[in-house]
């Protein structure tokens, strides 16, 4: 799940750790809050696109509520679905690809908002 993602890019002071992922034209990005204790790790997470906004909770912000559906993380990178808010209907599919050399760790991928549009984006550690 997504305790391999948490653990890689936890520190030993934060109780919690942001992953944020935009695309390159700054048309579309997601902002994930990921828990550092194990388990899925999913603490939050706020998506922008086309003018619109989604939001797990209120205090990620203003916009539609959506929710996590179903992920998975392993060392070649993170699958996340969401759903709206009574997990009914898929908002938005997260696909990442990790690659790692030494110090570096990239993680890149596409995000799907159904409805909306597909984006290519670079993630980097919040």
């Amino acid at each position: 799940m997504l305790a391999a993602l948490a653990a890689s890019l936890s520190t030993p002071a934060l109780a919690t750790q942001g992953l944020l992922c935009q695309a390159a034209d700054g048309d579309a990005e997601i902002s994930l809050s990921l828990g550092t204790a194990g388990g899925l790790g999913f603490a939050g997470a706020s998506m922008a696109a086309d003018g619109r906004s989604w939001v797990t909770d209120p205090a990620y912000g203003e916009g539609e509520i959506f929710t996590f559906g179903q992920g998975m993380s392993d060392p070649a990178g993170i699958r996340i679905d969401f759903f709206d808010d009574i997990v009914n209907d898929r908002v938005a599919e997260l696909r990442l690809s990790r690659a790692e050399e030494r110090d570096d760790i990239i993680l890149a991928g596409t995000l799907r908002i159904v409805g909306v549009g597909a984006w290519a984006l670079s993630c980097q550690e919040q």
